[in-house]
């Protein structure tokens, strides 16, 4: 275990599984004390288990971030059994894949929306409360390259991805002068239970994006996590209100 982030407490949304639970492996391994926030009551307590054999104190609190008593509720029960709160990975999302606009239902609409945006701006709520009266702090906000690279049949996360971006600047901008730093992590296509479940449905050619991705491999959990430990260290003091993005340069090639 390395000692970067020693002493800190973590708060990682959707860390049950898959990217959010990479994440939170990560940072665990550079030290920090973790809050697994999962709406999976079963998946939380497992992940909070196996963090723990990582040498730091990691605690479950099943959690629907789309419900804002729930996340408020979450956030005062970690600060209460961890001591302080000085990291936040809003990472909780789901997958809708396929249907065009026009075909595309108000409860897939609804949903991701909840989920995606509504349910990051609660918890960056809840993070901006705490982080600003103890005058730091770094919240990290998962996008994706889909909040600026769209992609047909993707309306619903496309949207809901872009929003990120903005109030993640809109954040950053707020709460400088506080000590307080808001950054996103735009992900390109990870290999990650989401993505299995995906390719499994026939909602996504694999073979083609391992084709189309110029570094000729899927991104993974573990390499969004070393940037998230990077952004959530002190050497990121002066990165505030970017959107790095994270896809084997997916994005630099036309038709990314």
């Amino acid at each position: 275990m390395s000692e970067v982030l020693q002493g800190k407490v973590a708060l990682v949304t959707g860390a049950g599984t898959g990217l959010g639970r990479g994440i939170a492996q990560a940072l665990a391994e550079a030290g920090a004390d973790v809050a697994v926030a999962e709406i999976n009551a079963e998946s939380a307590e497992v992940a909070a288990s196996e963090l723990s054999q990582a040498g730091v104190r990691a605690r479950a609190y099943p959690t629907d971030v789309s419900k804002s008593d729930q996340v408020d509720r979450t956030f005062a029960a970690a600060v209460s059994d961890l001591g302080r709160l000085d990291i936040v990975v809003n990472n909780a999302g789901i997958s809708r894949i396929g249907p065009h606009t026009h075909e595309v239902s108000d409860e897939d609409w609804l949903e991701s929306i909840a989920v995606m945006q509504t349910g990051v701006f609660f918890c960056m709520r809840a993070a901006g409360r705490i982080m600003i009266e103890q005058g730091s702090g770094s919240v990290i906000n998962i996008s994706s390259i889909r909040g600026y690279s769209p992609n047909p049949g993707r309306m619903t996360y496309c949207s809901a991805k872009a929003a990120v971006i903005m109030m993640t600047k809109i954040a950053a901008g707020e709460w400088a002068e506080h000590g307080v730093r808001c950054n996103a992590i735009a992900p390109g296509v990870l290999r990650t239970p989401m993505w299995d479940s995906d390719v499994a449905r026939g909602v996504i050619d694999e073979p083609f994006y391992l084709d189309l991705v110029p570094a000729k491999r899927l991104g993974t959990p573990a390499d969004v996590g070393a940037l998230a430990v990077y952004l959530a260290s002190d050497a990121a003091a002066y990165v505030n209100g970017s959107t790095i993005a994270i896809d084997g340069a997916l994005t630099s090639i036309p038709a990314g």
